[in-house]
């Protein structure tokens, strides 16, 4: 089994928890499975004690879900195929990028799913990569050490970007 197995794993899973969900609770954003990042659309599941905890918080604080947006939740979780597009596209960019930066001599750690790939370059800490990126290849990334101190070596590269910026973001990368 993979060491991260948990990448693809819902802590509801029976090999998590066990099949139980006392004190679980699992987090789903559509923002990335279905582009609804605008939409900031979600939802909690797990322990019914935490779920209704929750709720209870949450209609007092006013943050309701516009009935739009519900709408627009439904839909996407009942459509699998969009979601199976966007997963394949993601994976096509990372592929070029991957490969663009590993041709440049970047490593990429621990970027086998999701929207970003995790590179590091053994000249550089995340600050001078950075820097290095937007100064000669035009291309703006994240730096690691800003999602903790595990990540001063590594930047993030997000895969958001269109085929043809993500393309060309490659070929300048090569091109260093």
């Amino acid at each position: 089994m993979s060491a991260h197995w948990f990448l693809r794993r819902s802590v509801h899973a029976d090999e998590v928890c066990g099949g139980d969900y006392a004190n679980v609770l699992a987090v789903h954003s559509l923002s990335k499975r279905s582009n609804l990042a605008g939409y900031r659309a979600g939802f909690v599941t797990g322990d019914p004690a935490l779920v209704a905890d929750l709720l209870a918080i949450r209609k007092q604080a006013g943050m309701m879900m516009p009935a739009p947006v519900q709408e627009a939740m439904t839909v996407a979780l009942e459509d699998d195929a969009h979601a199976r597009e966007q997963r394949e596209r993601y994976a096509a960019r990372r592929s070029v990028l991957r490969g663009a930066f590993e041709a440049a001599g970047w490593r990429i750690d621990h970027s086998e799913a999701g929207l970003y790939l995790w590179a590091t370059h053994p000249g550089h800490d995340c600050w001078s990569a950075l820097e290095l990126l937007a100064t000669q290849a035009g291309l703006l990334v994240a730096p690691g050490e800003m999602y903790g101190p595990a990540g001063t070596r590594h930047i993030r590269v997000a895969l958001t970007g269109t085929d043809e910026r993500i393309a060309a973001a490659a070929a300048r990368l090569r091109a260093l």
